[in-house]
């Protein structure tokens, strides 16, 4: 009989079970803090989760007999696999009781093996990140330096998982070193306001190395990572909030590349429905915002919007939602910031979201209001003609189906970076939509400034010039030309997107497989 090792078997699990100790998980829920276990056990459908490495620690042996263990720290990587609505994924989490979740070879290890695990499983990943990276006290334990490395097999595996499984990340305190750059890695990442900071090194390193002092919020709080750096793609009221919008995130994703998103219906919505107030949306005062979201919601599905990066980059709106049920990519601009143009913020979350979508075969829909790049010196001073640039290299190089509905304006080389030209994108237009090479306002008066300036009244023949080169401009001249294979009734378009959204599906479903560029991070 094996008893006394099952005896030994449950002891150790008991202790992995109490994480750091009773006390040390009091001091974390007396910060407002869950414990990684409870935070799996959140995320994951209940009695879900199958626990993998769980013995692993440093343990210590008594010296009269090597068989009697005396203590055992558990490695600080809990991980292992579980299930979302069903939906088998990989999780791992950082046990901050122990040592602050610092990084260690056993650490590295297990988290070498957790991707390891979720690339040959095909399962999606999710992190659970709460840890300032690795301690220097390791040196004294193991007696030598680790050279760091970009080209080791776990390094290797960390990057092609990227474009096989969706990732996502959730910060739940100081988190820094290896922890952020899982964070980064990620197709999608969520931090706790006020609790969650996120930085390369944190305000001790900066105050050893350069003198200034910083609090962990001005370092890397939310504020600084959702609204300005980009760094991290949304933020969440509590822990609770975070573990909500990574279940969400993944409703739109298949379980890898293999495989396409799966069709749901939350509340069926009529793919005939016609919202009546779209026909007076857009003013004809093409200088006056108006609310995007608002034909948004009015277009997809009801309730069905997930917002990435909603507050970064805030002239381009990029979402997941659903079209008949079908999950898609949802990209338009925002009038109300900066007239929707594209600004050097604008570059990096463009062209990630397209990946993204491209990468785990969810279509394209693009509302486009784009007045062109952001001018100004602030613009030049950013470089966002070459960001801009960069990133329009996104839309040539995906291979997913795209539709584009021309809402107002499409100008200039941002214009051109709304659809692909080098493959058959979907094309719409509302009778509102005007585009060309530059606008009619400023491109009369930079073409006839001396015989604007030389006229008897200069403002009366400038507004007889751009009266004249409107008419030429009007989208129904294009129509003509077959520059535009449509011209819809605004109300019509979520019938007809409804209608396209099963061809582009009927496509991609006979591309499935990673894509030949990879995702880029």
């Amino acid at each position: 009989m094996w008893n006394s090792e099952l005896e030994e078997l449950n002891r150790r699990k008991k202790i992995a079970h109490n994480l750091g100790g009773e006390k040390n998980i009091a001091k974390q829920h007396a910060h407002g803090k869950m414990t990684v276990r409870e935070r799996i056990d959140i995320l994951c459908d209940e009695n879900t989760f199958i626990e993998r490495g769980i013995l692993a620690g440093a343990p210590t042996y008594g010296d009269r007999d090597p068989h009697n263990l005396e203590g055992l720290v558990p490695c600080p990587f809990v991980m292992g696999l579980g299930r979302i609505d069903g939906r088998r994924i990989a999780v791992h989490g950082d046990d901050f009781t122990i040592k602050g979740a610092s990084v260690g070879r056993m650490y590295k290890s297990k988290g070498a093996y957790f991707v390891k695990m979720a690339r040959a499983l095909k399962l999606p990943m999710v992190r659970l990140v709460e840890g300032a990276g690795g301690s220097i006290k390791e040196i004294l334990e193991i007696g030598f330096t680790e050279l760091p490395s970009s080209g080791d097999e776990c390094t290797q595996d960390r990057v092609e998982v990227m474009s096989e499984v969706p990732v996502a990340s959730a910060g739940f305190g100081s988190v820094a070193g290896l922890g952020a750059l899982y964070m980064v890695q990620s197709h999608f990442s969520v931090m706790v306001r006020n609790m969650c900071h996120v930085f390369v090194g944190g305000p001790p390193l900066v105050k050893s190395a350069f003198g200034e002092e910083f609090t962990k919020e001005e370092l890397g709080g939310y504020k600084l990572h959702t609204r300005l750096t980009g760094v991290i793609d949304n933020d969440a009221v509590d822990e609770q909030d975070a573990l909500d919008q990574i279940k969400r995130f993944l409703s739109y994703m298949p379980a890898n590349v293999w495989e396409m998103p799966q069709r749901k219906f939350a509340d069926h919505d009529d793919p005939e429905r016609r919202e009546e107030d779209l026909i007076n949306i857009i003013p004809r005062d093409n200088r006056k915002p108006y609310d995007m979201r608002s034909i948004l919601n009015r277009v997809l599905d009801r309730d069905s919007i997930f917002e990435i990066g909603k507050y970064q980059g805030r002239s381009q709106i990029t979402a997941l939602a659903r079209l008949n049920g079908y999950p898609v990519g949802v990209l338009a601009n925002d009038p109300k910031f900066l007239g929707g143009s594209f600004n050097y913020d604008v570059a990096e979350k463009f062209q990630r979201f397209i990946d993204m979508c491209d990468t785990f075969h969810l279509p394209i829909v693009n509302l486009s209001d784009q007045p062109g790049f952001t001018i100004g010196k602030q613009s030049e001073l950013h470089g966002t003609i070459r960001k801009g640039v960069r990133a329009s290299f996104a839309i040539i190089q995906a291979t997913i189906p795209m539709a584009v509905v021309y809402v107002r304006k499409c100008f200039g080389v941002a214009g051109g970076a709304q659809k692909s030209g080098l493959r058959l994108s979907w094309r719409y237009a509302w009778p509102s939509a005007v585009w060309g090479n530059i606008p009619v306002e400023g491109g009369v008066y930079a073409a006839h400034r001396r015989e604007i300036e030389q006229a008897e009244d200069p403002q009366e023949y400038l507004e007889k010039l751009q009266e004249t080169y409107r008419a030429v401009a009007s989208p129904f001249r294009t129509a003509e030309a077959f520059g535009i294979e449509d011209i819809i009734d605004p109300r019509d378009t979520r019938r007809l997107l409804c209608e396209w959204v099963e061809m582009a599906y009927d496509v991609e479903k006979n591309n499935l497989g990673s894509k030949k560029r990879g995702m880029r991070c």
